[in-house]
């Protein structure tokens, strides 16, 4: 079902709202995700994201015709988000190294003066670092923001919102996830708890299969769509061998390989070959997951970040075929969020739910 004009109402909803509320006052004081208190001296004309989830999350606000900068991950790794609008952003670092002198560059006017209402957005882990090496340039507000896990990306959106004074786009957002969470519980509520292997990585040594346990994102994912890890481990992303999961007898089996720099796959090849793959294990024909045809590639993307409500609801289907929800109009939403089509001709599941 396309979803586009139920977006349209939402992005008019969000417009008239945002005209009708006051503008935010600055200098605004807020508390980022690294629990630091930051002044934002004025209206935010200039954005330096220092991370692809904090480009999305502008995104989703409609205020990317303010990013000026982003490091070299987001052409690299998510360019298909951004084709339409990064044209003019300049390249300031690595996703771990960054160009300050560069940052400091692009605050300053035609007279080389930097000029308040330039924005620097990096993961909580490097505020502070990223505020010290900046300080010796005035007037540049850093703020650490994550904008990726599920417990704390509402809550950050509300506190970008403020800052960029985008609140009714964030409420919007905010109201979007959580309409979305609530059919997904409702449509597994009371239904089994059917055991599930999750394996990202691309084919590998059977002796080392990455997986997730207890603290990461997906383990989470698993356990808001009413399933139960089999990789019963207090690590997020632990090694295990093929045996451990032989022991788990897996009903459900959902591989989650890295792609890099698409928008899910133009054709099935390569998550045909990732099925036939754990098909072929030793001892893979007696896993039911195997059995009942219930072995699973997926789109990693929309499992993060500022879709993984998508991702939501996609596992629900997965983990749960008896489940009415509609996984592919909750994307076709999501993306006409960010201001993207759809493609039909993709594939972002295999085989289809």
């Amino acid at each position: 079902m396309n979803k586009k004009p139920l977006v349209l109402l939402l992005t008019l909803c969000a417009f008239l709202i945002s005209g009708m509320a006051n503008a935010a006052d600055y200098p605004l004081t807020v508390t980022d995700s690294a629990e630091r208190v930051v002044t934002i001296d004025a209206p935010v004309e200039k954005i330096v994201v220092l991370h692809s989830d904090a480009a999305e999350a502008v995104s989703i606000l409609g205020a990317t015709d303010k990013i000026v900068g982003t490091t070299d991950s987001v052409p690299k790794y998510k360019a298909y988000y951004f084709s339409n609008v990064m044209g003019g952003w300049e390249i300031v670092g690595t996703w771990k190294e960054f160009n300050y002198e560069k940052i400091a560059d692009l605050a300053k006017n035609d007279a080389g003066e930097i000029e308040p209402g330039m924005l620097v957005i990096s993961y909580a882990n490097k505020a502070e670092e990223v505020e010290e090496n900046l300080a010796p340039f005035e007037k540049i507000n850093v703020v650490g923001l994550d904008l990726y896990n599920a417990e704390t990306l509402e809550e950050e959106m509300t506190t970008l919102g403020m800052i960029l004074d985008r609140q009714a786009e964030a409420e919007a957002y905010n109201d979007w996830v959580s309409e979305k969470k609530a059919e997904v519980a409702e449509a597994v509520s009371g239904l089994d708890m059917p055991r599930v292997y999750v394996e990202g990585g691309s084919i590998g040594d059977l002796g080392a299969l990455w997986t997730y346990g207890r603290g990461s994102a997906l383990n989470d994912m698993i356990n808001l769509v009413g399933g139960e890890n089999v990789i019963d481990a207090d690590e997020a992303n632990p090694k295990v061998d093929w045996e451990t999961v032989l022991a788990g007898m897996p009903e459900v089996i959902i591989k989650v390989p890295a792609v890099i720099n698409q928008l899910g796959w133009s054709n099935t090849t390569e998550m045909e070959a990732l099925i036939e793959d754990i098909e072929s294990r030793p001892g893979a024909d007696a896993v039911p997951a195997l059995e009942n045809g219930r072995v699973y590639v997926i789109f990693r993307d929309m499992t993060l970040g500022t879709g993984a409500v998508v991702g939501l609801t996609y596992w629900a289907e997965m983990i749960h075929p008896e489940a009415e929800l509609d996984p592919v109009g909750v994307y076709q939403e999501y993306l006409g969020m960010r201001g993207l089509d759809y493609p039909e001709e993709n594939f972002f599941v295999y085989p289809a739910i």
